[in-house]
């Protein structure tokens, strides 16, 4: 007889993945501007129609999002509590004009 049980890591390489995919999930949620590349694509980025402050269309991911994605995996590891309207406030020139980060 099976139990399903969420699912926790046993190793510190697993922690490590889990922690991505969920830093991955909470910056998806965010309102970002332009589209994804590939309309079937899981993750918000790569995107189109989003462009540098010199005007040149931002190929690829942005370091602001992995430098996100990086903050956000140190705080799961750590254990500690943060602020992801704080923490995304370095990618707001990414987000819909109107948008404000707020995850529910």
């Amino acid at each position: 007889m099976s139990v399903d049980r969420p699912y926790l890591p046993t190793t510190e390489e697993e922690e490590l993945e889990q922690a991505v995919a969920i830093a991955s999930e909470l910056i998806d949620l965010l309102p970002f501007i332009g589209e994804k590349l590939h309309p079937q694509q899981k993750r918000a980025w790569p995107r189109v129609g989003v462009y540098e402050a010199g005007g040149s269309e931002i190929q690829g991911i942005p370091p602001e999002i992995e430098l996100l994605c990086e903050a956000i995996v140190t705080c799961l590891l750590a254990d500690c509590y943060f602020d992801m309207e704080a923490l995304s406030s370095e990618v707001a020139p990414f987000l819909a004009p109107q948008a404000k980060p707020q995850l529910h």
